[in-house]
C-alpha cells in the first residue's frame, strides 16, 4: 500500500474504478456510453461541489457560476485558439480566479447570508451572459468550434469522448483524495468542526478555507471545460441557480463527506433524468420527492446508507461465525459435581 501526505491512498480502489471505467463500454449500448461519459463531467463537478461542502462546511447556491465560466471560456477563445491545453487550462484558471475574488469577499459572512451571496453572484454572471448576446448568444447560446486533440489527433468518435472522460474524473478524484489526506486537507476539516479551535491553534482559517474554495472552483471550470467538449455548446443556463440547485442534490443524494458520494449522485440523478423522462415528463417531480426522502430519512446519501447495510450484514455474520468457530464452554468439573451432590 502506498502512503501519500502521510495516510494511506486507496489504489485497490482506484485500480477497480479505472477498470469499470476501462470495460463498462462493452456492456453499454451507444446511448448508454454517452450518459456515461455525460456522468463523468458531473462527477467531476459534483465532487468539486461536495469538497467545500463535506470537507469545508461551505454550502453554495452558486457553483455553477465556475462551471459555466469554464464552459463559457473554451466556447470563447475556441473560437481563435485550438489548443485543447491552453482553452483547459484558461478555464481553470478563470474559474479559480472568479472563486478566489469571490470568495474573499463573500467569507465575511456566513450561514444564510453566504449561501445567498453565492446564489446573487451566480445570477450576475447568468444575466451578463443573458444579456451579452452579440458575445455569448444570448438566450440562444453559442456553439463551440472546436474538438478535443490532446497531440494525437481530435478525439471526436463516441468512444474517445468516453474515455477522455473516464480518464479525466480519475485523475480529478485521484488529486481531491490525496489533497483530502494531506495536512491541509485535515486543517480544512478541522476548520469545518470548529474553527474558532483552529484559530486558537495559530491556523489561519480565512486562507485555508479560501485555498479550498478556489481549488473547488478550478475543478469546477475542468468539468465546465469538458462539458464544451462534450456537448459543443453553451447556454446561459449552466451559470444559473437551477443547475446549482441540480449540483446540490446530486451533493446530498450521493453522500457528503466523501468524494466518490458526490459522483454516485451525480450518476444517480443523470440516470434517472434520461430514463424517468422517457416515460413521464414529470420526471423532475419524481426526483423531488427522492431528494426529500434523502433529506428526511436517508441522512448521508447512498453511500452512507450502502456503509450502514455493509455494518449490519458484517455484524448479524460475525455473531453466527463465532458460534460455528467457539465452542460452547465446559462445564466447571466442580460445579457440576456440586449439582450432583444432593
Amino acid at each position: 500500500m502506498t502512503r501519500l501526505s502521510g495516510r494511506r491512498v486507496p489504489w485497490p480502489g482506484v485500480a477497480a474504478l479505472a477498470l469499470l471505467v476501462l470495460l463498462l463500454p462493452l456492456a453499454l449500448p451507444g446511448f448508454g456510453i454517452g450518459i456515461a461519459t455525460e456522468i463523468y463531467v458531473m462527477a467531476i463537478f459534483a465532487m468539486s461541489l461536495g469538497l467545500i461542502i463535506g470537507y469545508a462546511g461551505l454550502v453554495s447556491l452558486g457553483h455553477a457560476a465556475f462551471f459555466g465560466a469554464g464552459a463559457y471560456t473554451v466556447a470563447l477563445l475556441g473560437e481563435r485558439i485550438s489548443n485543447t491545453y491552453v482553452l483547459v487550462a484558461a478555464a481553470v484558471a478563470v474559474a479559480a480566479l472568479l472563486a478566489c475574488v469571490s470568495g474573499a469577499l463573500f467569507f465575511r459572512s456566513t450561514g444564510a447570508y453566504f449561501l445567498m451571496l453565492t446564489l446573487a453572484f451566480a445570477q450576475v454572471l447568468f444575466a451578463v451572459a443573458f444579456q451579452a448576446e452579440s458575445v455569448t448568444g444570448g438566450s440562444d447560446g453559442m456553439g463551440v468550434a472546436v474538438v478535443p486533440d490532446l497531440g494525437f489527433g481530435e478525439i471526436s468518435g463516441e468512444l474517445g469522448l468516453y474515455y477522455l472522460m473516464g480518464g479525466a474524473f480519475l485523475v480529478c478524484y485521484v488529486l481531491l483524495r490525496i489533497f483530502v489526506s494531506s495536512p491541509a486537507g485535515r486543517v480544512v476539516k478541522g476548520i469545518m468542526e470548529n474553527e474558532l479551535r483552529m484559530k486558537a491553534l495559530g491556523y489561519n482559517t480565512f486562507s485555508y478555507k479560501l485555498f479550498v474554495y478556489t481549488l473547488a472552483g478550478g475543478v469546477a471550470g475542468f468539468a465546465g471545460a469538458l462539458y464544451s467538449y462534450f456537448n459543443l455548446y453553451v447556454t446561459p443556463d449552466l451559470l444559473g441557480w437551477v443547475f446549482s440547485g441540480q449540483a446540490l442534490i446530486m451533493v446530498i443524494v450521493g453522500g457528503t463527506g466523501t468524494l466518490l458520494g458526490p459522483a454516485v449522485g451525480a450518476a444517480f440523478f443523470i440516470i434517472v433524468r434520461n430514463y424517468v423522462s422517457f416515460y413521464t415528463e414529470y420526471w423532475a417531480f419524481i426526483m423531488g420527492l427522492i431528494f426529500i426522502f434523502f433529506v428526511l430519512l436517508g441522512r448521508g446519501g447512498i453511500v452512507h446508507l450502502l456503509q450502514a447495510a455493509w455494518r449490519r450484514l458484517s455484524a448479524s455474520r460475525s455473531p453466527r461465525r463465532d458460534e460455528e468457530e467457539e465452542p460452547a464452554p465446559e462445564e466447571p468439573a466442580a460445579e457440576s459435581a456440586r449439582e450432583r451432590t444432593p
